[in-house]
Order: structure tokens, then sequence, then C-alpha cells
């Protein structure tokens, strides 16, 4: 191959002085065509480290060259910054910065300037107004403020003719605040007896006028200049937007359904305004001013009031409504405003109502007066205005549930059952007893609870028949229904077992339903009901054992009946678990051991692991539930000798699962189960030693890799095997460094290994083996060579490593001949 001059070997880097048909020292073959094409690309290689080498070292001396030119002759500010040159690289850039863009524009500085002017100015004309004007007469008074504020409302018209519209608008906005420091003026001295009027009552009309008289000034002043002239953009939004104080101050002092009855009035004026003037200003006031009239209201039909009071604040509410209707019905934010107008009217309609009546029965007129409006607006209105009327009713029917959702607490605590009244599991009586025998009086249903119940239910069914989706409201009604019927027994102080017939007959019918359509929402209600009758039964065993049977039944029925795999499979999960509880029950109720209902709960996992291979299409959900069942076995446990029988058993249900052609990783699962009840004995049995815990594991994992070591690498075959025996078993000699058993036995054993793995060639027993070994010599030469290095004099360590560097470093190209070698070797082990 070589034939040109000395050349390396490829592999080992011997250099090769003359032809050769393999390497004499590594013995690579170098004839043949494959060698000569290995030759060809080291030569190829060669050169073209050569080449960067010569384009490095010129790139240098130019870069070198162009500091030097840096230095003596910097570049001019003017000069023309340098473009690349056909050979130079495409997108270089250039060594002169552009300018940096400035920060503010010039509008942006006329218009600081100018509000700052405009800030200072009004600043000027309060001190003067407050302060300095008493040294003048009223007549000196009146005359230079009324004069200044003409000639500068008389100013805009100017400026505008000139262009200066910014300019002008800033001194537009300083005539405003002159007109209302003239109007303060004249309160303060007492013009015609203006200093008697209310101060609050005379700010409201001042604000009032102040802002008419402004607004038509901006009107004016854009009739005046023309259509050619840009006209005062500010005048009538600010006119507008500060008129918004003028009705809610006069009412300051006022109850706080003045305040209300202001705002809903200036609401109406900044509808007006925007119908007239279509402004958008006064269409966002108006937002702000009737929400916050509209919620104010409603909210003060919660306390309670009057008669009298209620039907001014009810005569308010209504006023808001109608506002908002008269705006939906032109077309304009129907959705919105026919919501909140359905609210008001709600709230408008029962407020009187409501405090007419018992304080018992306030949680009632709300509700039904949202649903009498939700009503009237689906099946009167929505057939002449389909959105308003849709739009009302949604609203209504929501704030109807809202005002409803205070009776869920007595339902909730009703629902929950008697745990909070000191009865545990079967604490009750032995049979299905009485109410009394249970403390169940303690639960208050009363009847209006029952009557907003049974509103909601009605409402909710009556929305299904109107909208096209009718799945949610027919669910909705459901779920209520469910409910209503599951408390009336607590409501009408039935006895015990009336109770939990109805709620088992409840959850037939949900779970009918499943059946029927709907079955996901039906199947998640039945569960719900599921669990509520399990609380209820749990607390005495007769019902405890009916219910279990009962609810197993129903859910094995909607298993097999049930159209989706989703429900069929959790209907059967259900199903097991129910099963497991009756299992459990039985036995307790027996008279056995609760000390033993671990290995109850794991027979029944079992039988629920052949159900599920017999099931293989809907055995997911029995599976699963089975898992569920064997791990509340497992946490039921109350010493470790029986965590350990529990913990085998489970692994060889698991072990038996992955007999399935689709759970083969059930094995693993098994394996580690096994593995842990084998650890929980040893430990049961106070036994330390590692090699107890770890020999056992190697030994299966070792005949698994064993198994399938014709088909994977030695480290997958062979090295978890290796290392769980070998490493726990080498940190453990080093807490023990007077005891020699355990060291001679750990290097035996990995001089074995070692010698195994270089027989058979195999990478992980060589290298752990040899890692293992390597470790126990230092760990018992540790001791020999401490005392040889404390007993020699302090030069002796330095000259011999001294030395060893020495050598290293002549024989430097040696040792990486043989560092290359050995890394060829461990390379060639599988």
């Amino acid at each position: 191959m070589n034939t040109v001059g000395p050349f390396p070997c490829p592999d080992c880097g011997q250099q090769l002085t003359g032809s050769y048909a393999s390497c004499p020292n590594c013995g690579l073959p170098l004839v043949g065509a494959t060698a000569t094409e290995l030759w060809r690309l080291d030569v190829a290689l060669a050169d073209l480290r050569a080449r960067e080498g010569h384009l490095l070292a010129r790139r240098e001396v130019l870069l070198r060259t162009l500091r030097l030119e840096r230095e003596r002759v910097p570049v001019a500010a003017g000069q023309a910054s340098w473009s690349p040159s056909p050979e130079a690289p495409v997108g270089g850039r250039p060594l002169v910065a552009p300018p940096r863009p400035a920060d503010m524009s010039g509008k942006a500085v006329q218009n600081l300037l100018l509000g700052l002017g405009g800030l200072l100015l009004v600043v000027a004309a309060v001190v003067f107004t407050v302060v300095s004007w008493g040294y003048l007469g009223i007549g000196g008074r009146a005359a230079v403020l009324l004069g200044f504020t003409a000639l500068t409302l008389a100013t805009p018209l100017v400026l505008l003719r000139r262009g200066l519209s910014t300019t002008a608008e800033t001194v537009s906005l300083l005539g405003f605040a002159l007109m209302l420091l003239d109007g303060y003026a004249a309160w303060q001295v007492g013009v015609a007896g203006l200093d008697r009027v209310d101060p609050l009552t005379y700010t409201g009309i001042l604000i009032a006028v102040v802002c008419v008289l402004f607004a038509l000034y901006g009107l004016a002043v854009h009739a005046v200049a023309g259509e050619q002239i840009r006209a005062l953009k500010l005048a009538v939004p600010v006119a507008i937007g500060f008129g918004q104080l003028a009705l809610p101050i006069l009412t300051l002092d006022r109850e706080p359904i003045w305040i209300i009855t202001a705002l809903v009035g200036t609401a109406g004026l900044d509808l007006l305004l925007w119908n007239l003037l279509k402004r958008g200003t006064a269409a966002v006031f108006f937002w702000i001013t009737w929400t916050l009239g509209a919620v104010a209201g409603v909210l003060m039909t919660i306390q309670g009031d009057d008669l009298q009071g209620a039907i001014a604040l009810s005569g308010v509410l209504v006023g808001a409504a109608v506002i908002a209707l008269l705006q939906a019905l032109r077309g304009k934010w129907t959705t919105p405003l026919a919501g909140g107008a359905a609210v008001a009217l709600a709230a408008a309609l029962a407020y009187p109502i409501r405090v007419s009546i018992d304080s018992g029965w306030w949680p009632v007129p709300t509700p039904l007066a949202a649903f009498l409006v939700a009503g009237i607006a689906v099946f009167g209105i929505r057939g002449v205005r389909r959105e308003l009327g849709k739009a009302m009713g949604v609203a209504a029917g929501a704030f109807g549930l809202l005002v409803a959702s205070p009776v869920l607490v007595p339902v909730m605590v009703a629902l929950v059952g008697p745990f909070e009244r000191d009865h545990a599991v079967w604490g009750g009586p032995s049979g299905l007893g009485a109410r009394d025998e249970l403390g169940l009086n303690q639960v208050v249903l009363t009847p209006p609870v029952l009557v907003v119940l049974a509103a909601v239910a009605i409402a909710v069914a009556l929305g299904a028949l109107v909208v096209r989706e009718k799945s949610v409201p027919i669910v909705c009604s459901a779920a209520v229904i469910a409910v209503l019927l599951a408390v009336l027994p607590v409501a009408f102080n039935l006895p015990f077992w009336v109770l939990i017939a109805v709620q088992l007959v409840v959850t037939a019918g949900l779970a009918a339903g499943a059946l029927f359509g709907r079955e996901v929402a039906f199947a998640g209600l039945a569960l719900a009901m599921v669990a509520e009758v399990a609380a209820w039964a749990l607390v005495s065993r007769t019902a405890t054992l009916v219910a279990a049977a009962v609810l197993a039944v129903l859910a094995a029925g909607v298993a097999w009946r049930a159209s989706l795999p989703a429900v069929r499979a959790g209907a059967a999960g259900v199903a097991t678990a129910l099963v497991g509880g009756e299992a459990v029950a039985v036995w307790l109720a027996a008279g056995q051991s609760p000390d033993y209902v671990t290995f109850v709960l794991i027979a029944v996992a079992a039988l629920a692991a052949v159900a599920a291979w017999l099931l293989p299409r809907d055995g997911i959900g029995v599976e699963l539930a089975g898992y569920g069942l064997a791990l509340v076995g497992l946490a039921w446990v109350v010493d470790r000798r029986m965590l350990s029988v529990a913990l085998a058993l489970a692994g060889l249900i698991a072990i038996g699962t992955a007999l399935r052609s689709d759970r083969r990783k059930a094995g693993y699962v098994g394996t580690v189960l096994l593995l842990l009840a084998s650890w929980t004995r040893l430990y049961a049995e106070d036994i330390s030693v590692v090699e107890a815990y770890t020999v056992p594991v190697s030994v299966v994992l070792l005949a698994f890799g064993w198994w399938r070591a014709k088909d994977q690498s030695s480290w997958l075959a062979y090295g978890s095997g290796l290392s769980f025996s070998l490493l726990p078993s080498l940190l453990a000699i080093y807490p023990e460094p007077q005891h020699w058993a355990r060291p001679l036995a750990l290097g035996v054993v990995s001089l074995l290994v070692l010698l195994a793995g270089a027989r058979w060639r195999l990478q992980a027993p060589a290298l752990l083996g040899g890692f293992t070994l390597a470790i126990v010599a230092i760990h018992e030469l540790a001791p020999w060579v401490s005392d040889l290095v404390l007993n020699v004099p302090r030069w002796v360590p330095v000259a011999v490593g001294g030395l060893l560097l020495l050598l290293v470093g002549a024989t430097y190209e040696a040792r990486m001949r043989d560092v290359r070698r050995f890394g060829a070797m461990i390379k060639g082990l599988r």
C-alpha cells in the first residue's frame, strides 16, 4: 500500500519505512483494493490539513497588517465605508455604523411642550383665583376672569385657521378649565346669592352647565371654521366625559338608591348622545355608567329593606332594563344589553316579593323570578326577536342558577351523610335503622330548599325543549332531579331503609339512561350516585351488604349492554370494585379478623385478572380495578411478614397475567413484586447481610440474560445481574475494614467473572470483574500503602512520582500504542 516514503499505519500509527503486506506492529492488512482506497483517503486528508494550516497562517498575517494600518491611520468621519470586493464573502458589514435614530419625533416634542404649558397655565389660574385675586374688587375680578376666559376660548379659532390644530386643542382645554374656575369664583363671592346653594348641588349643576356650554362651543368652532379647517376634536369628548360626574355628585349625600338612579339616568343621557351625535365617547361612558348602576342595584336587592324602598329600587332597575332593551331593539349590542336587562328585570320582580315574605323563604323569589323572565323571553320574545330572546333567556337562566346556589350548602350536608355526626363505617345500627337512630335529625332541609331545587330541575328541563343541542340541558336536568330525589327522604324524615331504597332506584334510573342514549354523561352521573349510595350505606352493615350487591349488578348490566367501549370498560371496573367491597363486607360481617382483609382483596384481584383474560375486548376496566384492589390490599397489611406474603401473591398474579400475549410486560412487575416480597421477608427476619438481598436477584437476572444472550450485547444480557451483585458488595466492604471474609469472597468472584469475560470475549463481565477486583485490591492495600507513606521520608513519594512521569514521557509513543491496542481489544469484546 505504502509506496511513497514513510507513512504511518492507519490503525496503530507505527511508521512504515518500506512496503509491507501487513503492519509489523498490529498486523493490519496493507494490500488489496480496500487498503489502497484507505491509503488514498489518508493522503487526501493529509493534504487538506496542510492546506488548512497554510490558510490559517496567511489569515493571521493579513489580520496583523490591518491592525497596524488601523493604528497608523484612523478612519475619517466622512470617509465612505468599505464594501466587499467580488472575492470577499457576501454580507460583509460596513465599518461605519449608521446614525442612531431620534428617540422622539418632532410632533411628540411639540405635544409634550404644549401639554406642560397648558398645565402650568391652569395651575397659575387656580392660584390666582384662590389666593391672589382677593386684592381686586368684585368688578375687577369678574372682568379679569371673564376677559381672560373669552380671550382663551376665542384663540383656538385663529390657531385653527393658521393650521396649528394641536395648539388650538391645548388652548381650548385651558378655556374649559377657566370656565369651571369662573363658576367656582361666582359661588365663592356670592354672586346673585349663589353662596347660599348647597356645595354639592352647585358643583353638580356647574359641571352640567359648563359641559353643555363647552360641547356647544366645540360644535360652534367647527361651524365657524368651516369644513376645510380641522375642527377641535377634544371639546365634545371632554364635555361628555366630565359631564358623567354631574348627576352622581348631586346625590353623594343621599341614600344609595339615589346614586344608582343617577348612574342609570346618566347612562340614559349617554345613550341619547350616542344616538344623536354618534360619538364613541358617549358609548364608552354609557357602558360604564349603566353597568355600575345595574350591578349596584342588583346587589342592593340582597339586603333587606322596607316595601316602599324595595318598590323604588325595582322601579330604577326596570328603568335600567328599559334603557338597555330600547338600544338592543335598535340592533346594537343586542346580546350583552338583552342579558343585562333580563337580570335587572328578574331582580326588580323578586325584590318587593322578597321583602314582603318570611325571611326563611328569602332564597325562593329571586330564582323563581329569574326562571320566569327566562321562560317569557324564550317562549314569548324568541319568536319575534330571536337573538334578543335567546340572550335574555340564557342570561336570566344563568342568573337564576347563580342565586339558587346558596341552597347547595344544606343539600351537600344531606348528601355527605351522617359521617359528620360521629358515625364511622358501620357505626350505626346493624340493620336498616330509622332516621333517629343515625342522628339524621341534625340535617336541615327546609321546604324553601326543596322548592328551589324543584324550580331548577323544571327550568333546566324546559330549557332542554328549546335548545338544539339538548344533551347538556337534559343531563343537567337529570342531575338536579337525581339530587332532589336523593335528599327527599332526609327532608321528610323517612326511615333509613327508605333513603337507601330511593337512592338505589335513582342510581338504577341513571344507569338505564346510560343504556338508552348519552351514555358517557349518564354513566358519569350514575357513578357519582354510586359514590353517594356507598357513603350512606357504609353506616349500616346490612345496608352495605345490600347496596354493594345491587350496585354491582347495575354496573355489570351497564357493562353488558352499553355500546361505547369506554362506558363498558368503566362500568366493568366499577362492578369489579363493588364486588371487592362486597367481599370485604361479607368477610367482616361473618366475624372474621380485619387483619386478613388484605388477602380477601388480593383474591378478588386474582379473579379479576382471570375475568379480564376471558373478556379481552372489554376487560381493561376489570383489570385496572383488580390492580386497584390489590394496591388497597397491600396498603391494609398490619406487619412485615404479612406484607411479604401479600407481595408474593400479587407477584404471582402479575406473572400469571404475563402469560397473555398482550401483557408480556406484566412479567417485569411480577418479578419486582416477588423481589420485594423476598426482601421484605428478609428484613422481617432481621437479616442484614447485603448478599442475601442481591445474590438471588442477580442469579435470576443472569439466568434471563443467558437465555437472551444470543441476540443482544453482553451489557444488556449480564450487565444488570453482575452490577446488582458486585457493586452493593463493593460498597459494603468499606464500613467494615477489619473483616476479611467479604473482600476475599468478592475478590475471588470478581476474578472469576473477569476470567469468564476474557474467555468468552464478553465486555460487561470483563470490565465489571476487573473494576471490582481493582477496587478490592486497593481496599486491601490501602492500609499498607498508608503505613508506608507515613514511615518513609517525605521526599520519597515526590521522587517516585517524578520518576514515573519521566518514564511515561520517555515512552509516550509506546504507551499511546498500548492504550490504543487496549481500546481495540475492549471494542472487540461483545
